[in-house]
């Protein structure tokens, strides 16, 4: 059950990653994030894209587990 429900967060939070990879581009996160600090705007998207990505990879393989 809690393999589904942790599912479904990391779901999420890679559907928002997806939606708006930009959203941790400002305030406080310039200053502590090394991706930002390192990546180009334009690297930065693809990045947190494929990390979207791999969230809702894995929170598939946690629902699909949480259902077995």
């Amino acid at each position: 059950m809690t393999g589904t429900i942790y599912g479904i967060a990391l779901i999420l939070i890679g559907l928002i990653y997806l939606w708006k990879p930009t959203m941790f581009r400002r305030g406080l996160w310039m200053k502590t994030s090394t991706a930002i600090r390192m990546f180009s705007e334009e690297n930065y998207t693809r990045y947190m894209r494929v990390l979207g990505l791999i969230f809702i990879a894995a929170g598939i393989g946690l629902v699909i587990y949480g259902a077995i």
